[in-house]
């Protein structure tokens, strides 16, 4: 996501439920690079579906092995997939605002 010209947030989708499947090696690598290749805000997100209503975001920091300073930041979002089928079936004036909020979180994390 951009603003004028400038990387807001890197979101990266996956279809694994890892509320119930571990991060494999290969997505954090992954995302650990899409992190620390942002100077002005290193941190990057991945989505996932899931059903279970108590999963919530979870962050990973990324520290320098020589210096254990921090250099980024990956979070795993959990996309309620009950959640966003009741967000979509209502298109009221709430109805849209509760997809601008989720929208939000999904982009930006917890407010």
């Amino acid at each position: 996501m951009k603003q004028n010209g400038r990387v807001l947030t890197l979101l990266d989708a996956k279809y694994r439920d890892l509320w119930q499947r571990s991060l494999p090696r290969e997505m954090l690598y992954q995302l650990v690079v899409y992190a620390i290749s942002q100077p002005h805000r290193p941190i990057a997100s991945i989505l996932y579906p899931t059903a279970e209503r108590q999963a919530k975001e979870s962050r990973i920091n990324i520290q320098d092995p020589v210096r254990g300073t921090k250099l980024g930041q990956v979070c795993l979002r959990p996309v309620n997939l009950q959640r966003v089928e009741q967000m979509l079936s209502t298109n009221d004036h709430q109805g849209r605002a509760d997809r601008y909020a989720e929208a939000h979180r999904l982009a930006f994390g917890e407010r």
